[in-house]
């Protein structure tokens, strides 16, 4: 066994990593009108290499219309469909960003479990040559 084990959990850990920003990211923003969530995809590197991250990628969605709140500056971008009187808001889901978090903490329990095998392994192996 070597040290290339570790490689795959590490770069898992680092591509779930941005996800895990980008949905902290999208959470942040729930509220804020015309915010658009994005999203981060995961890929398989070649060979089981590891996992990369792509994204994020903004929605191109339309957000719900909300009451707009007199006195607020205009927003850039704004819907010109929208009604008088509303403006667009954010497009994150709050229930698909939640699914996401647990996603990303069973992700780390997994590739922590790998990394600490690893680990067991290498001990036991350093163990058998002293």
């Amino acid at each position: 066994m070597t040290l290339s084990a570790l490689y795959p959990p590490l770069t898992a850990f680092s591509a779930y990593g941005a996800g895990l920003q980008n949905t902290a990211h999208n959470l942040a923003n729930v509220l804020t009108n015309n915010f658009k969530a994005g999203r981060v995809t995961y890929s398989d590197l070649p060979n089981q290499a590891g996992v990369q991250a792509r994204g994020p990628q903004k929605s191109a969605a339309r957000g719900p219309l909300v009451p707009y709140e007199p006195g607020l500056p205009p927003l850039e971008g704004q819907n010109p469909a929208a009604p008088a009187g509303f403006v667009e808001g954010s497009t994150t889901d709050v229930a698909t960003e939640m699914v996401n978090l647990i996603i990303t903490a069973r992700t780390y329990q997994a590739n922590t479990k790998t990394v600490r095998t690893t680990d067991d392994m290498l001990g036991q192996v350093i163990n058998l040559k002293v």
